[in-house]
C-alpha cells in the first residue's frame, strides 16, 4: 500500500530540472540562458507549440534560474529553500495559473492588484499562465497595461498550443518562443535512456511504436510507456506491446501489399475478416497502409531506406518489396486509399467500403509504360523495333529535346555559281555513315523494278534530284500501309534538301520522338526510290513555320544546292496531286497531330470519335 501512494508517473519523475535536461528544444533554452548571463531577461515570455514538448517545464526551470541563490552556469542548482519551493509548488513568488478556468475580467483584476507586491524570496516574481489562449477578449484587454509597463520585479511566462488565438497587442508585447515538435529519434532515445536507468528490457521495435504513436509528444510517449511497463511488466517485446497498445501489426500491411503484386483477392477479403475479428479501427488501417505505401514509393524513389522510420529488420523487408512494384503502381494505389479514407468516413457500412477497396487494389492489373506497350505493338505488326523504342533510349531522348536546341548555320560563298547557300552545322555526331538497311516488302510495278535493276546505284544525289521526285516519293510510300504518312502532313513535318541528305524540321518532341522511331523505315524508301544512299536528320522546327495557310505559297526560286519543302518544285506544275490527294491532305490538316501519328502506327484509316 505504501509503495503505490510513492509511485510517481514517468513524465513527473523524468521532469527535466535544468535548462540542459530539456529534450529536442536547445534553440530556446540557449536563448534563455544567454538572457540570463547577460541580464537581458524580457519582462513577458510566449511559450507555444505542440502538447508535450516542455513549455511548462522550461517556464519553471526559468523561475528557478532567476530566482536560485546559488546558480552554477546559469542553471538552477535545485537545492537552495527558493529552488525547493518552486519544484515542491509553495513558493510565493512563482504563481501558476490555468487560463481555462481563470479566464474572466475579475481573475485578471486580481493578479494585476497582486502584482504590485515584490517577491518574498527571490528576485522576480512570476505568473505562469497556461493554455493562454482560453482567456476572454475583456481578460486579454485588462492585462495589456500590466504587461506593457510592470513593475522591475514581474515577469509573465505565457503557454499555449494554439497561439493564433492570441490577439495581437498581446503577441506584440510578449518575446515568442515557437518549441517544435519532437523528433521520432530523439523520442526514442530518451526512452530508451529512461528504460535503461530503471533496469527494464525493450526491444526496438517497442521503442519505435511507442514513438510513432507519441506523434512527436515526449509526455504521451512517456505515459505509454508507463502503459506497455504496466502489462509487459520489466521485459517489453514487440509482441506483447501490440497486445497491450492494440496496435495494427506491419506484417498485417505486408500482408496486403502481398496480396495486391501477386493479384490475390481472396486473401484481401481474409484480411479484412481478421482485422474486424481483432477489433481494429478500418481508418487506422487506412492511415498505416498510406504510411506503408509510402515508405515503399520513397524506396523506389530513392534506392534507399534511409527516410523511412523503423527497425532494420523492416527496412530491408520494404527495399525487398519496393522491386515488386512500379512508381505508378504505388501512385495509383496511394490516390486510391487515401480516397478511400475519405469516404469511408461518411459510408453507412464501412467494412464493405474497406472490402471493396481491397479487392478492386488486388484486382488492378500492372501499369505498362507507353513506350513498352508502343514497342510490343510494333513488333507484332512486323514492324521494325530500334533502340530508340526502349525507355532508356526515350528518357534520353527527352532529355536533348527538352534543351531546345538551336540550329547555328554557317554561311560559304560559291563563287562559280555566285550564289549565297546556308548550310546547317551537325548539331550531334552521326552515330555511322554506313548504316545497315533493313528489307522491307515494298509494292513496286515491274516497270519501276526493272529501271531499278538496269540503272546504276549512285554514291551522291542531288538536292536538286531529290526535290524533284519528293512528291512521287510521298505518293508512292507516306502512306499508312508503310507507317510514313506523317512525311505528307506539312503541319508536324517540313524537310529541307541537301546534296545526299534530307533535314526534317517536327513541330513537337511527340512528334519527333515518333519520327525518329522511323528513321530506318525513311532511310530505307529513299534508298529504294532514289537508288542513292540518302542521309536523314530529324530536329525540332520553330513553331511559326507550321502556322497553316488557306492558300497554297507562292513557288519560290530554286536554289543550286538547296532547296526547301516549301518551295514548288519544277515538275509540280505538270500533275502535283490528285483531288483526292488533296482533299486528304485537307482532312489531315484539320486532325490533331496526335490522331494523325495513332493512324500512321495502326494503319487505320480515321479514328471514329466517340461522342
Amino acid at each position: 500500500m505504501q509503495s503505490e501512494n510513492n509511485f510517481i508517473v514517468t513524465a513527473r519523475k523524468w521532469r527535466p530540472l535544468k535548462f540542459g535536461d530539456v529534450v529536442g528544444q536547445s534553440h530556446i533554452t540557449v536563448t534563455l540562458k544567454n538572457a540570463i548571463q547577460t541580464g537581458r531577461v524580457h519582462h513577458a515570455y510566449l511559450f507555444s507549440g505542440p502538447r508535450g514538448v516542455g513549455k511548462t517545464t522550461t517556464a519553471r526551470i526559468l523561475a528557478r534560474a532567476l530566482n536560485c541563490s546559488n546558480p552554477k552556469d546559469f542553471e538552477p542548482c535545485n537545492e537552495c529553500l527558493s529552488c525547493i519551493s518552486i519544484i515542491e509548488g509553495r513558493s510565493l513568488d512563482v504563481i501558476e495559473i490555468d487560463g481555462a478556468s481563470n479566464n474572466s475580467v475579475d481573475d485578471v483584476r486580481k493578479l494585476r492588484e497582486n502584482a504590485k507586491y515584490p517577491p518574498v524570496n527571490g528576485k522576480y516574481k512570476m505568473y505562469i499562465i497556461d493554455e493562454v489562449h482560453m482567456l476572454s477578449t475583456s481578460a486579454f484587454n485588462a492585462l495589456l497595461k500590466t504587461l506593457e509597463e510592470p513593475p522591475p520585479h514581474l515577469l509573465f511566462v505565457f503557454a499555449t498550443t494554439e497561439p493564433h488565438k492570441v490577439p495581437a497587442t498581446i503577441l506584440s508585447r510578449c518575446q515568442r518562443h515557437s518549441f517544435k515538435r519532437m523528433e521520432l529519434e530523439t523520442i526514442k532515445k530518451h526512452i530508451e535512456f529512461i528504460a535503461k536507468s530503471e533496469g527494464m528490457e525493450i526491444d526496438e521495435e517497442s521503442l519505435i511504436a511507442i514513438s510513432k504513436k507519441a506523434d512527436g509528444s515526449m509526455r504521451d510517449a512517456q505515459s505509454i510507456f508507463d502503459q506497455v511497463r504496466a502489462f509487459c511488466g520489466d521485459k517489453i517485446n514487440y509482441d506483447t506491446l501490440l497486445e497491450a497498445l492494440h496496435l495494427v501489426d506491419l506484417d498485417f500491411f505486408f500482408r496486403i501489399s502481398k496480396a495486391i503484386y501477386e493479384h490475390n483477392p481472396e486473401e484481401m477479403l481474409e484480411i479484412v475478416k481478421e482485422a474486424v475479428n481483432k477489433g481494429y479501427d478500418i481508418q487506422e488501417c487506412l492511415g498505416g497502409m498510406v504510411e506503408h505505401f509510402r515508405n515503399l514509393l520513397t524506396v523506389k524513389l530513392t534506392n534507399s531506406s534511409k527516410l523511412i522510420e523503423g527497425s532494420t529488420a523492416y527496412l530491408k523487408k520494404y527495399e525487398e518489396e519496393a522491386s515488386k512494384f512500379t512508381k505508378a503502381d504505388l501512385l495509383r494505389l496511394l490516390n486510391l486509399i487515401t480516397s478511400t479514407e475519405q469516404s469511408i468516413r461518411f459510408a453507412p457500412q464501412p467494412r464493405i467500403k474497406f472490402e471493396v477497396a481491397l479487392v478492386q487494389m488486388a484486382s488492378l492489373d500492372s501499369l505498362l509504360d507507353i513506350s513498352e506497350l508502343l514497342q510490343e505493338i510494333r513488333s507484332l505488326k512486323g514492324l521494325p523495333v530500334s533502340k530508340q523504342d526502349t525507355p532508356k533510349a526515350n528518357k534520353e531522348a527527352e532529355k536533348k529535346t527538352d534543351r531546345k536546341e538551336e540550329v547555328n548555320y554557317k554561311t560559304t560563298d560559291d563563287s562559280d555559281s555566285k550564289a549565297v547557300v546556308s548550310e546547317p552545322l551537325e548539331i550531334e555526331k552521326q552515330e555511322s555513315e554506313s548504316i545497315n538497311l533493313p528489307t522491307y516488302d515494298f509494292e513496286v510495278s515491274d516497270a519501276e523494278e526493272t529501271k531499278s535493276d538496269n540503272n546504276v546505284i549512285l554514291d551522291t544525289i542531288s538536292a536538286d534530284k531529290i526535290s524533284d521526285g519528293w512528291e512521287e516519293f510521298l505518293e508512292k510510300y507516306a502512306n499508312s500501309d508503310n507507317g510514313l504518312s506523317m512525311l505528307s502532313n506539312k503541319n508536324l513535318v517540313l524537310p529541307t534538301f541537301y546534296d545526299s541528305e534530307i533535314i526534317f524540321e517536327v513541330v513537337s518532341n511527340f512528334a519527333l520522338e515518333n519520327l525518329e522511331k522511323k528513321r530506318l523505315s525513311i532511310i530505307s524508301a529513299l534508298y529504294e526510290f532514289y537508288g542513292a544512299e540518302i542521309k536523314c536528320k530529324i530536329l525540332l522546327g520553330p513553331p511559326d513555320k507550321f502556322e497553316t495557310h488557306e492558300e497554297e505559297e507562292a513557288p519560290k526560286e530554286n536554289i543550286p544546292s538547296k532547296t526547301t519543302g516549301k518551295k514548288t518544285s519544277n515538275k509540280e506544275n505538270k500533275e502535283k496531286t490528285s483531288k483526292s490527294s488533296l482533299n486528304k491532305n485537307k482532312s489531315n490538316e484539320n486532325k490533331h497531330p496526335i490522331e494523325n501519328l495513332l493512324e500512321d502506327l495502326f494503319g487505320a484509316k480515321e479514328i471514329q470519335r466517340k461522342m
